[in-house]
């Protein structure tokens, strides 16, 4: 793990230090660039002040009785008038006198000299200062250029840390409020007063909850409504297995072991259909393979052949068209077994169903139509829902089976849709898948 408030204060910290160096070094620089240009304005002044040497006594006494410092850091003056040699501010100072007017560097006794010279039609004049002098007054003034930014810096690195504190202490409050809740506390987090980049994270957050809130809901709601479901057949059961003891002939105990064996296969159907659900809800992945939806079809409609025979029911296909999908066959068996058995449940002795695979465009349809009752429209939003049966309670069934194939219609994205048959009664239902492309067949094939 990394802390996020470590990298924004390092980050930081280190882009302004790239920012100071870089401006503490342009200003350090330009303020030298600056004082020589000024350094060298004073030396045009000067010169141009002087005359034909008048001020060079006075100077030369004066520079006698200065001190060390003053010595070193002041000007040299030079007048040469015609057939004269030159005169100094300094005695014994001969620095050569430049022949045109202008900046020169002369390098005399060893150090470098900066001077401007005018030349006259009947003197020159020439000042000068030590390279020494001007490089000493150009740092001073290039180091108090720099100071400010210097004394800056740790200010700045405060403020900083401070700053990154401030900024992701958001991300804290939420994280504490995070920590300080019970597992069984799903209420949303506040938002108010967030920042805006947190705020998403603070909804997200809350739709969680929601999520997580509805899905202990449903949990809930499951385990009442199948310890519901389960409770009758399980007492039931246990009333059977009582009254086995006061049978009194061999015909009676094998009506009673007839009934007792219907209520062990209602009771195992339920608990059957309930691990499909909770199966369905964990929503493991099943792995997908490309099939033809008609030999599915046949297969799952042969297996019920001898139910619908049992009870004189005319079960058959009317049409199978050679469709290609890819889905789980696992999945799409159950998903039929269970419209088969509810078709066959709900359809009066002697009647009929048809199933059907047709192609329509890029649709592959299987139709499973009956003549039974069919469901009175007002109900048919709820047969979805779990443990909900239509009829009355002489109907077996668990009330799970069409809430089964909805939830395998949604896994593997087909459109499940039911409807009363409108030529006569009885029910419709219909499952559409997506065709496979045929290129994409060929590939598989050739893999």
């Amino acid at each position: 793990m990394f802390s996020l408030k470590k990298q924004l204060i390092g980050w930081s910290i280190g882009l302004l230090a790239v920012i100071g160096v870089c401006a503490g070094s342009f200003s350090y620089f330009q303020a030298q660039k600056v004082a020589s240009i000024f350094l060298d304005h004073q030396l045009r002044l000067v010169a141009g002040s002087v005359d034909e040497g008048s001020q060079l006594p006075a100077m030369q006494a004066k520079f006698l009785t200065a001190n060390k410092d003053e010595q070193k850091n002041g000007f040299v003056i030079q007048v040469s008038l015609a057939r004269e040699l030159a005169h100094s501010s300094r005695p014994d100072f001969d620095l050569p006198l430049a022949r045109f007017t202008g900046y020169s560097d002369v390098l005399f006794g060893g150090e470098t000299w900066r001077a401007y010279t005018i030349v006259y039609a009947d003197r020159t004049v020439q000042v000068s200062q030590s390279d020494l002098v001007r490089s000493e007054i150009a740092n001073d003034a290039a180091l108090s250029s720099v100071l400010p930014i210097a004394v800056l810096f740790p200010l700045s690195w405060i403020l900083v840390v401070f700053g990154a504190g401030r900024i992701l202490k958001p991300l804290e409050d939420v994280t504490q409020a995070v920590t300080l809740r019970d597992a069984a506390s799903l209420s949303p987090l506040a938002i108010r007063s967030m920042p805006t980049e947190v705020a998403p994270l603070i909804t997200e957050i809350n739709g969680l909850f929601e999520r997580i809130h509805q899905s202990i809901e449903s949990q809930r709601h499951f385990v009442l409504d199948a310890a519901h479901e389960l409770r009758n057949p399980l007492a039931a059961l246990q009333l059977q297995i009582e009254s086995l003891t006061h049978s009194h002939s061999p015909d009676d105990l094998d009506i009673r072991v007839q009934a007792l064996r219907a209520g062990i296969l209602r009771a195992s159907h339920i608990v059957s259909q309930l691990l499909k659900l909770a199966r369905l809800d964990a929503k493991v992945e099943r792995m997908k393979y490309q099939f033809d939806l008609s030999e599915l079809t046949k297969s799952c409609l042969s297996s019920f052949i001898p139910v619908a025979e049992n009870r004189h029911i005319d079960l058959g296909m009317l049409c199978e068209q050679p469709a290609m999908i890819l889905a789980s066959k696992d999945e799409l068996r159950t998903l039929f077994d269970n419209l088969l058995d509810n078709a066959i449940r709900y359809t009066q002795c002697g009647g009929q169903i048809d199933v059907s695979v047709e192609v329509a465009g890029e649709k592959a349809i299987v139709t499973i139509m009956d003549n039974g009752p069919g469901i009175p429209e007002a109900l048919l939003s709820r047969v979805f829902d779990r443990f909900f049966r239509v009829g009355n309670d002489k109907t077996e069934g668990s009330g799970i089976g069409l809430a089964i194939v909805n939830s395998i219609a949604a896994r593997e994205s087909a459109e499940l849709k039911l409807a009363n048959r409108q030529d006569t009664h009885g029910l419709i239902a219909m499952v559409s898948f997506n065709l496979l492309k045929a290129n994409f067949v060929i590939e598989h094939f050739e893999l």
